[in-house]
């Protein structure tokens, strides 16, 4: 099997994956919502006219079908024209981004959507947590030791590989491009642990769950992104440049296993967004 026919197979998952399979699981989710916590019962779960979100709902639909066919098309066209494979990683990671336009525009909009529910949250009584929230609370010291000693390597590898002088090779730019990425992942996890609380109807439960969700998704991409690195470099090193793009794209697709877990919605607690509800 050519590396060209390799990385069409590889790139149709991506397709599959990121434009058919997880929307179709995240509409299921949205019609699940809507059928079972209506707005009739679920007030606080909708700050605007339910209107709003069923189109939102129809938009997000209608989104990732085109992105979908137009990734076939891209697959079919890959299948049937004679190439070099030069582009192929450039191809993988526009498409990616592509792929992530539907779910970014729901992203930003869940923070004009939590700031309606603040608006219309007219409860006088508000309740502190006492407990304060510590990195080991949600994440065990294992990962977290993991995610250091990966980052470590990484240090120690692209030092060995810089005393070859490869041309290609970016040398230390790889360590400082890694250490900003992890620095902002810090930010990210600190935000999310001790920031200001979005949701105002949210469960002190699934908070901590949400939380810890979040805190093992950022340093998981970061572990998987420094082997990453450390993959794609070797593979340029070996004069094997030719299986970059298929690690590419199958890099993107783990991304996008583990980061659509954020969105799942099991054992969430709705009864907070029913009329009478109160905040424990």
């Amino acid at each position: 099997m050519s590396d060209n026919i390799l990385f069409n197979i590889a790139f149709l998952g991506q397709v599959l994956l990121l434009s058919r399979y997880f929307p179709w699981k995240m509409l299921g989710r949205m019609k699940h919502v809507f059928a079972t916590y209506p707005p009739s019962d679920y007030p606080r779960l909708y700050p605007r006219p339910f209107e709003y979100y069923q189109h939102a709902q129809h938009n997000y639909r209608v989104i990732n079908r085109w992105i979908h066919i137009a990734g076939l098309i891209l697959v079919a066209i890959l299948f049937i024209t004679p190439r070099s494979g030069e582009w192929d990683g450039a191809i993988a990671t526009w498409f990616f981004m592509v792929q992530f336009i539907p779910l970014l525009r729901l992203d930003i909009s869940s923070f004009k959507y939590f700031r309606l529910m603040r608006e219309a949250n007219s409860r006088s009584t508000r309740k502190a947590e006492l407990h304060r929230r510590r990195l080991p609370d949600f994440i065990s010291p294992f990962f977290l030791g993991l995610a250091v000693l990966t980052y470590i390597a990484f240090v120690f590898f692209i030092i060995y590989v810089k005393q070859f002088d490869f041309p290609w090779f970016g040398g230390y730019v790889n360590i400082a491009a890694m250490t900003v990425m992890n620095l902002v992942f810090a930010g990210m996890i600190a935000w999310s642990i001790y920031g200001k609380k979005l949701n105002p109807h949210q469960a002190h439960a699934d908070r901590l769950r949400q939380i810890g969700l979040s805190v093992k998704i950022l340093v998981f991409v970061s572990i998987a992104a420094t082997v990453f690195i450390m993959l794609h470099v070797t593979l340029a090193a070996m004069e094997l440049r030719e299986y970059q793009p298929v690690v590419q794209t199958l890099y993107y697709q783990l991304l996008a296993v583990v980061c659509y877990q954020a969105y799942r919605i099991d054992h969430t607690n709705f009864d907070v967004y029913k009329e009478d509800a109160v905040a424990t």
